[in-house]
């Protein structure tokens, strides 16, 4: 048996070059899950200690909120019920159902949406809201969130609920911020709260907790961005030693 000697090739040399960009970009990768795990841990931490500070006033809050995100406040007003809406498609212990926002109007004339909760609904979008007590008056405790549709950014409002046209909407499955504002005769303020789970339990709608702050799939995502470089170097490595294999040797071979 004999090992040919390595030869190096325009397509071997090609080769590798492809094979070492591959594994780095995947390594790269990696890195930059661990990094996004590390800020996420980070926004974590400064979510629960907002969270767990003393509640505040919303009265009494500035009226530009976005450092008061996920602090709670105590809230009273009177909610609009007629002017309800629901968001479908909330699943609640793998129940399907929609979660009920209303208005409520503020003492000092302001208004805010409000997340009651989760509602069943057997098509995840049809609610019953006649046969919940929506219009009671509110002196509770509640999350600042973000108002919903703002991630989506400004957009026209939907063709089939135009601003303006005198028709309420009242199930919304594509949240659109502008639209939303438009069709409320006052102004809604720039944050959403969520009611938070207290005693007595309501039956419905049924209060959610405050957001899971996991620590995202980052990890995961990085072992297999680290995975497919292992599998490129190795599927290399595996190549060079096949191009170097022993092969047996003739008769006629001077190396007998």
């Amino acid at each position: 048996m004999t090992r040919q000697p390595l030869s190096i090739t325009p397509r071997g040399v090609v080769g590798t070059v492809v094979v070492m960009i591959v594994a780095g970009a995947c390594v790269r990768l990696g890195f930059w899950q661990l990094e996004r795990r590390t800020d996420r841990a980070l926004l974590n931490a400064a979510v629960h200690a907002r969270m767990t500070e003393q509640p505040i006033e919303l009265a009494r809050a500035p009226r530009d909120t976005a450092g008061l995100l996920y602090r709670r406040v105590h809230v009273q007003g009177e909610p609009d019920a007629s002017r309800a809406i629901v968001l479908p498609g909330r699943l609640y212990r793998g129940a399907p159902g929609a979660h009920v926002l209303v208005p409520v109007l503020l003492s000092g004339g302001d208004a805010v949406l409000i997340d009651f909760g989760w509602a069943p609904a057997a098509d995840a979008a049809t609610v019953a809201l006649d046969s919940m007590r929506l219009d009671a008056a509110i002196d509770d405790t509640a999350l600042i969130i973000p108002f919903p549709g703002q991630e989506r950014g400004a957009r026209p409002p939907p063709a089939d609920a135009p601003a303006g046209a005198g028709t309420f909407r009242r199930v919304w499955y594509a949240m659109d911020d502008r639209a939303l504002r438009a069709q409320f005769p006052y102004e809604l303020g720039a944050i959403q709260l969520q009611l938070l789970p207290g005693e007595p339990v309501q039956r419905l709608p049924v209060r959610q907790p405050a957001p899971a702050l996991d620590p995202g799939p980052h990890l995961g995502y990085a072992i297999q961005w680290f995975s497919f470089a292992a599998i490129a170097i190795t599927g290399w490595l595996v190549l060079v030693m096949k191009s170097t294999v022993t092969r047996p040797a003739s008769r006629g071979d001077p190396a007998q």
